[in-house]
């Protein structure tokens, strides 16, 4: 609950800094990663009471009209809404990049706002680097992809916060850039809610993440980023919520209204997350599908192998007795030679009837001929196919080094 006796804004609300400053609490920024490993989130500074409200009874006097510059973000961290729509020329136009992430975030104009107005920086890993491990967050811990902190007081470049969000190189991963920035930008939009609101739909989410399966990664992409810091749960709830949950129909009138404020489509926005999952499952899948093929093919090469090796072998000796037998016959009187009668069962089973030697051996003759035949077909055939597999096996080392290096890109310190 809300004490009485804190100072109010013109509208009647308490300013967040007021409630934080009266709790003598500390509150954290953000930092975002998909997976559990997620740090919890660091401390965030913020101006004296009396500094702010000396800010603001200081300007109303002089009568300044502001439209550039720092002041306009320092009215803004006295927490007034009435302020919101004094945005022109308070920070540099956006990048091109930085609008069509806004584009592919289906941001509202004031969702585009706080996102222009947190100049978000997207870095690969070299630069990102280090930017969300400050003394003022807790993200060296590991798996920050990207990180929102909170207004600086003091420090006029950053008087609306800042993001702060690292980008891959893969172009297969722009939805994972999509989702992180999201991500951020929401917890952004949760320093811009009122006290009043931020109570009010922390148990509509808590209730919708209760609902979520219970082998739903973000129960666990949630407990990493809350880590020791139990007061960072409602905006990572809400930040998490509104990047990754959908249901038919929406999670709830209010809990939508709130979110509508920044995010046109926010239906649009779950399924670039998970648009970019499906895409990494996909890849995952097809690697695990090619190498069990491949496998599979291995196997049955492996087996037709070693029964061609077997035949080749039984050949050989058939040739052997084949052979020694003509020698014998050979070396027989002519007159002993034409009463020999013999017969054979060749290695097929191919039973060779009692008939003069001569014939029965020219039959066998022909039996080994035609094997011969067969059995070089087949040493082609296995010859072809170790040909394919291993072709294969090449193909499915760069599909998985393929994998793996979309995997890695996840992870800017990988």
């Amino acid at each position: 609950m809300t004490p009485d006796d804190l100072p109010r804004s013109p509208t009647g609300r308490v300013p967040r800094w007021v409630v934080d400053e009266t709790a003598n609490r500390r509150v954290p920024p953000h930092a975002w990663a998909p997976a559990p490993s997620t740090p919890p989130p660091g401390a965030r500074p913020r101006r004296p009471l009396g500094q702010r409200i000396l800010t603001v009874v200081s300007l109303a006097l002089l009568g300044w009209v502001v439209v550039t510059g720092p002041l306009p973000a320092l009215l803004r961290s006295a927490d007034l809404p009435w302020l919101d729509g004094v945005v022109a020329g308070r920070v540099p136009a956006p990048a091109p990049d930085v609008v069509a992430l806004a584009d592919d975030m289906h941001l509202t104009a004031h969702g585009r706002d706080l996102l222009y107005r947190a100049q978000p920086e997207l870095l690969d890993a070299t630069a990102f680097a280090g930017r969300c491990d400050r003394p003022d967050t807790t993200a060296a811990e590991g798996g920050a992809v990207g990180c929102y902190v909170g207004p600086r007081g003091a420090d006029l470049r950053h008087a609306d916060g800042e993001i702060v969000v690292y980008r891959p190189a893969d172009a297969r991963l722009h939805g994972f850039v999509v989702t992180t920035a999201a991500h951020e930008l929401l917890h952004a939009a949760w320093d811009d809610l009122a006290v009043a609101e931020r109570t009010e739909v922390t148990p509509l989410l808590e209730a919708v993440v209760a609902g979520l399966d219970p082998d739903d990664p973000l129960h666990e992409q949630l407990t990493g980023s809350v880590g020791p810091y139990p007061e960072s749960r409602p905006t990572e709830l809400f930040a998490y919520v509104g990047t990754q949950v959908w249901r038919p129909g929406g999670l709830g009138p209010r809990v939508e209204e709130l979110y509508a404020r920044y995010v046109a489509d926010r239906e649009a926005l779950v399924a670039v997350h998970t648009g970019f999952r499906g895409m990494l499952d996909a890849v995952s899948a097809e690697v695990t599908a090619a190498q069990g093929a491949l496998d599979a093919r291995g196997l049955t090469q492996v087996l037709d192998q070693k029964r061609y090796d077997a035949d080749v072998a039984a050949l050989a000796s058939y040739r052997a007795a084949l052979e020694q037998q003509e020698t014998q016959i050979a070396a027989m009187a002519p007159r002993e030679r034409d009463r020999l009668l013999l017969s054979w069962t060749w290695r097929d089973g191919t039973v060779l009837p009692s008939s003069p030697a001569e014939q029965t051996l020219a039959r066998a003759r022909e039996l080994l001929a035609r094997d011969e035949a067969e059995l070089a077909a087949r040493a082609e055939t296995l010859a072809a196919t170790a040909a394919e597999i291993a072709a294969e096996e090449a193909r499915v080392a760069a599909l998985r080094a393929d994998a793996d290096a979309l995997w890695a890109q996840l992870d800017p310190a990988g």
